[in-house]
């Protein structure tokens, strides 16, 4: 073998093991959604740090349109001001069709609540704006332009351990009726 084509083998050889790993690299690097994710609240001065990937509920709404869905998108979130932390899942409750004209009940609110592993937690809202607890800009972009806002006070222990929960489900109860909205994504 002449020495031309060793080098020529040689340099195949290295491209393909470069190649390999610039996949695997690309493979391995998480999406910016993936895992906690912080960010300095320009409005508030506030230091956000989202604690992982959105959670997706979904409650199937056969009765209203083919293949329609209310949805339930959850972040948790710890927002930093100077030094005083708190903790929030951020949610948004948003549809798939428009559903003005359906009659959607007696004007009641929808309360929610999250059931991780059989324990019950409420996700009761904050009252006031998202700006006054230091989210001058939305930690997660809204999934439709219909979305609604749901802020709820928690705390780390609760937000470890809805993460760490082998079956997460969000309940909506409206009128004393509760909906049974499935994980979707995780």
């Amino acid at each position: 073998m002449t020495s031309e084509r060793r080098a020529a083998r040689l340099l195949r050889r290295w491209g393909f093991a470069c190649v390999v790993c610039l996949v695997a690299g690309c493979a391995a690097t998480p999406a910016p959604d993936e895992g906690p994710r912080e960010y300095l609240d320009e409005t508030t001065a506030a230091t956000v740090t989202v604690r992982g990937r959105p959670l997706v509920f979904a409650l199937e709404r056969p009765e209203l349109a083919v293949h329609a869905r209310d949805y339930l998108t959850l972040v948790p979130i710890d927002v930093n001001r100077s030094g005083s932390h708190a903790q929030y899942f951020y949610a948004y409750v948003w549809s798939t069709i428009d559903k003005r004209g359906v009659g959607e009940g007696s004007g009641t609110a929808t309360r929610f609540e999250l059931v991780a592993d059989g324990r019950r937690i409420p996700l009761a809202p904050v009252p006031g704006k998202a700006r006054d607890l230091g989210l001058g800009e939305a930690p997660l972009a809204p999934p439709a332009a219909s979305a609604e806002v749901l802020v709820s006070a928690t705390s780390r222990e609760v937000q470890d351990f809805v993460a760490g929960a082998a079956e997460v489900v969000a309940v909506a109860v409206r009128d004393g009726v509760s909906e049974r909205f499935a994980l979707w994504t995780r």
